[in-house]
């Protein structure tokens, strides 16, 4: 029996956009970070590196692993699967503050300025944005078209699985054709949070305050574990699930533009001079 569910028109026209925007966004911000602020492109790279080194390198596949391990309890048990998303937003808060932190320390040969920040954070976030996002946005496309049109019956699974597939896709047929879009607007608002916690990072050379850092991982691991557990924690469904966590972050996003615009241009104390940072 094929399947009898098709993808419409603008639920693919929406993903694409989604996906463009994803891609584009971060290098657009970048773009005007690079002529107005006169910080180089290297800080962009220097942001993307550390990223990919810190989360998709190193935390990424062991995330994956470790839930591959845990699916039976994290499926099974509520508790496991609320301490793992706590576990999930610590590690992802220490994994990136902390490669933060090690990036300004290994990478930054120059005086480390607010500007600059600004670009590595850009960086940090863009390649989030562009590879992470962006790619599992058009993979996931790409599968639901390949699914939607074969005969589902050919594949090589139990019945039991394909017709779990076939309520999978049912269940996207349903979904509003813009959903996409909210995986745009959430990149709209992360991408000032990477920019702020680079920028808090930041104070640890300009203000010589290890508790920046700290400051930093708190809020990084407070926003994921706020975004992520408010649907399992408070049993919400269809669309509540999904605009309670973008709610959380815009106001997150509007928060680090305050950040941003609150650490901008802080003058470096004695401290920067006599240690070299």
């Amino acid at each position: 029996m094929e399947s009898s569910v098709q993808l419409s028109i603008g639920r693919i026209a929406a993903t694409v956009i989604a996906a463009g925007f994803e891609v584009l966004f971060p290098l657009v911000i970048a773009w005007f970070a690079w002529r107005h602020l006169r910080v180089a492109w290297r800080y962009f790279a220097y942001g993307a590196v550390i990223f990919l080194i810190f989360q998709l390198i190193s935390r990424v596949p062991l995330v994956m692993a470790l839930q591959g391990m845990l699916a039976t309890q994290l499926q099974a048990s509520r508790v496991w699967l609320l301490g793992w998303i706590a576990g999930l937003s610590l590690s992802a808060g220490l994994a990136e503050e902390i490669g933060r932190y090690l990036g300004y320390r290994w990478l930054f040969r120059e005086e480390k300025t607010w500007a600059r920040a600004v670009m590595y954070g850009l960086g940090h976030g863009g390649l989030e944005s562009m590879v992470l996002v962006a790619g599992l946005t058009l993979m996931g496309l790409i599968n639901l078209i390949a699914l939607s049109t074969m005969d589902i019956s050919t594949l090589p699974l139990t019945a039991e699985q394909q017709e779990q597939i076939r309520q999978q896709l049912a269940a996207v047929a349903a979904q509003p054709d813009w959903l996409p879009l909210v995986g745009a607007w959430e990149r709209l608002w992360t991408l000032p949070v990477h920019v702020a916690l680079s920028v808090m990072v930041l104070q640890v050379f300009r203000r010589g305050q290890a508790r920046w850092l700290w400051l930093a991982v708190a809020a990084h691991t407070l926003v994921n574990l706020v975004a992520v557990g408010m649907a399992p924690v408070f049993g919400l469904q269809d669309m509540d699930a999904i605009w309670a966590p973008e709610i959380v972050v815009t106001i997150a996003g509007m928060a680090g533009m305050w950040v941003i615009w609150r650490l901008r241009d802080a003058p470096a104390p004695a401290y920067d001079k006599a240690h070299g940072v």
